[in-house]
């Protein structure tokens, strides 16, 4: 069985994983499931004050607990992509028990020195491609963290532009070329995007201060870390850093050359490969 938890945070990814995980459904039970506060989780009645990291690390862990139960098995493989390899270092952290291996995908390790690293790439692409217009408008906004949402989406504006999030094309046309709309109604349409909006707007402020270069030393769980080469939303030199100190069972980055940060979508067939060979552990 293989849990995956998605970014964001809120950015709820069944709509967009038929496509990618098609080959995975011949080896696992796959399960995508939308976190609190995101996609079809998203409800207008839900309270911000229980929009913070460890009662979303409690949802996966009763999720986790549904999913063995309801399955018969004692433990299952974990995914995390970007916000949501916060929750699985967490959860592994917390309850390493349950779980067969972990993958963080976009793993995200010091969201502070991450997101200055992140905006430094953009600002020397933006020079070195001769872009005066971003070099502007990254000057203006300055080094994170911001107080301003807008701020925030200036730097990522341009990060996508230099192709840190994406190699191929922007987040938005990688995940549109996956989408199967069978999969949607148009509630869901409105509720992936209110709950976006809400989920940012609660957990970002929190997301800014984990750290595990200082919280985690030893996980008592395989980890097994897929990296974009060009991944600069959550540098992947910070993932390299991390692994270097972690102290695991077993701990391997796997490379994906023509990835940043969307390796399961831009690299799928290496991403089950991975997955697939977890079997064997």
């Amino acid at each position: 069985m293989l849990l995956f938890l998605h970014g964001g945070p809120g950015t709820a990814q069944i709509a967009f994983s038929r496509k990618t995980q098609q080959r995975l459904e011949d080896h696992f039970v796959v399960v995508n499931w939308d976190q609190r506060g995101a996609g079809r989780s998203y409800s207008s009645s839900l309270r911000k004050e229980d929009m913070v990291i460890d009662q979303m690390v409690a949802d996966a862990e009763q999720v986790v607990e549904y999913l063995l139960k309801r399955f018969g098995q004692t433990k299952l493989f974990l995914v995390g992509h970007s916000w949501g390899s916060v929750l699985g270092i967490k959860l592994i952290s917390k309850r390493p028990e349950l779980f067969l291996a972990y993958i963080g995908i976009g793993q995200v390790v010091n969201m502070v020195r991450g997101e200055n690293l992140s905006y430094e790439f953009a600002l020397k692409e933006a020079k070195k491609t001769g872009n005066s217009r971003a070099v502007e408008e990254l000057s203006r906004i300055g080094n994170p963290p911001y107080r301003k949402l807008s701020d925030a989406g200036v730097q990522r504006k341009w990060l996508s532009a230099f192709h840190g999030d994406a190699i191929q094309a922007s987040t938005i046309n990688v995940l549109l070329k996956n989408l199967s709309w069978k999969d949607l109604r148009l509630i869901d349409i409105y509720k992936f995007i209110r709950g976006t909006i809400f989920s940012l707007s609660c957990l970002d402020d929190e997301l800014m201060k984990v750290d595990f270069l200082k919280e985690i030393v030893r996980l008592e769980v395989p980890v097994f870390f897929g990296c974009g080469r060009r991944d600069y939303t959550t540098p992947f030199e910070l993932v390299t850093e991390f692994a270097e100190r972690l102290i695991a069972p077993k701990k391997e980055i796997i490379w994906f050359e023509h990835s940043a940060h969307l390796p399961n979508f831009e690299e799928p067939e290496k991403f089950s490969d991975l997955c697939i060979s977890l079997l064997k552990i």
